[in-house]
């Protein structure tokens, strides 16, 4: 365990400016890991720098996922390996995204759900605020998707979440942007059912965005619509079949049963301070949000893959419906709530059976 400064701290270790970090990184000259859009610095290093000045140096032999603290008002993180988690039919790993992806197999995954940091929309969260800029943030984005298009199938999906607000021109820059990096597939709006963050120049937001894409203009991705039938109400069955347009009766009833098709406006609460699925993550999804998702472009058995895993309701979801799953987490306190979330859906008996 090793402490390792941001750009910023390892400035005033030094003595020097944030831009001369950044060269002497550029150059070569200190080793650093990524988190984020930021690079860490071990303090050992840095002590070896200031000493010797030294012009070359290896990188530094742990990576892994680093947690933030704060100490004497500069960024110190605790860097520790890298750990995998199994349970049940997938696994958490513990680290960077941006670290993780690259070591997973190329066209593996047949869907992707990612909830990202949205870019200083939860001012009180660290990690929703650790880019100076929209351009930083978008070359992140970037960054993080190249690598999701090179695992996922041909006939896979991505869904990406996103949100319109008082900073919505980063959420639409986003969505232009790898628009053209991958294949528009659908806008799926999530409709929270209860608005929130009310504006004083505007209608109160009631709804997120989930941007789909798929591999290429000619992928054929796979997608069951039976599988997220919305059913009707018995009075409203009744009243289709009193309509004497359809002779074929019973035709029309086994149809009215199965349901109606759901369109990609998806009316389903959010999660409230008093709800019993809320379990200490600050922008937590509904699990039935990510279910649908997740029946209509899965079988079972596919794999699926969460790139920032947060409070686990991806792999809650997979593992209920028999699905595989690999979730990334870098923060370890979202691992913990992940791990005991899936440690109690397993000591349900229909999972001990299976």
């Amino acid at each position: 365990m090793k402490d390792a400064l941001t750009t910023e701290a390892a400035a005033i270790f030094l003595g020097v400016s944030p831009a001369r970090i950044r060269k002497l990184i550029k150059d070569g000259r200190l080793p650093t890991d990524k988190i984020g859009r930021d690079h860490l610095i071990q303090t050992t290093d840095l002590e070896w720098f200031a000493a010797n000045g030294r012009k070359n140096i290896g990188r530094p032999s742990e990576n892994g996922c680093a947690c933030a603290t704060l100490k004497d008002d500069v960024a110190v993180y605790h860097i520790s390996k890298t750990s995998t988690l199994p349970l049940g039919k997938g696994e958490i790993i513990c680290g960077d995204a941006l670290e993780i992806l690259p070591t997973l197999p190329s066209n593996h995954f047949q869907m992707i759900v990612a909830d990202p940091p949205y870019f200083q929309v939860l001012l009180d969260e660290e990690w929703d605020n650790t880019w100076k800029s929209p351009s930083d943030y978008l070359d992140w984005t970037l960054s993080w998707v190249r690598e999701c298009k090179r695992i996922l199938r041909e006939d896979g999906l991505i869904y990406i979440f996103g949100q319109l607000g008082k900073r919505e021109h980063v959420w639409l820059h986003t969505c232009s942007m790898l628009a053209k990096e991958m294949q528009f597939h659908d806008m799926v709006i999530w409709d929270r059912a209860v608005g929130y963050n009310e504006r004083y120049d505007s209608f109160t937001p009631q709804y997120e965005m989930i941007l789909v894409l798929r591999q290429s203009e000619h992928s054929r991705p796979y997608f069951d619509k039976n599988a997220v039938r919305l059913p009707y109400d018995e009075d409203k069955i009744q009243s289709y079949l009193r309509d004497k347009r359809y002779k074929d009766k019973q035709a029309r009833e086994e149809h009215l049963r199965k349901g109606k098709y759901a369109t990609n406006i998806l009316r389903i609460p959010s999660l409230k301070g008093s709800s019993k699925e809320k379990i200490g993550h600050p922008s937590q999804k509904p699990i039935s949000l990510i279910s649908h998702l997740i029946s209509a472009s899965t079988r079972k058995g596919d794999f699926i893959l969460d790139p920032f895993l947060g409070s686990g309701t991806t792999a809650a979801s997979a593992e209920s419906l028999g699905r595989n799953w690999v979730g990334i987490e870098s923060n370890p306190e979202y691992v913990e709530i992940s791990k005991n979330r899936l440690n109690e859906l397993l000591t349900i008996p229909q999972f001990i059976l299976d």
